[in-house]
């Protein structure tokens, strides 16, 4: 499965890549227990919702830990100090692993509900 992402060059740069997640067929669910896709499990440290009226701009920062954030509701946007963008829509998610460099930029573009999924510590 490959979802966007938010990493940091060697240089500091920050960058919206793609994280491509190995996924294996399995079976979820009470019988008939459809076929799906999924991915192996992860273990994750906090989760958070967290809310933003729209105009919210959030000046460039850096992930404080690797994390997942899922739009609930809502559209945001992610710049990355090399001037891409990428939009959010409900329901879409980022990877975002840039816990060095120069960080990014966050903007509400309507009232968003997030979800933040702290990835643990290794």
């Amino acid at each position: 499965m490959k979802f966007p992402r938010i990493y940091t060059d060697e240089q500091g740069e920050t960058h919206i890549g793609v994280r491509d997640v190995t996924a294996h067929e399995a079976r979820v669910g009470p019988p008939p227990n459809p076929l799906g896709q999924m991915t192996e499990t992860e273990a994750v440290s906090t989760f958070v919702v967290f809310c933003a009226p729209a105009g919210t701009e959030v000046p460039s920062h850096n992930a404080p830990q690797p994390y997942i954030c899922i739009v609930l509701s809502g559209e945001g946007e992610v710049e990355t100090s090399d001037g891409e963008t990428v939009r959010l829509r409900a329901g879409e998610l980022i990877y975002c692993d840039d816990t060095s460099g120069k960080g990014h930029v966050t903007r509400s573009l309507s009232d968003v509900r997030l979800a933040f999924i702290n990835r643990a510590k290794a």
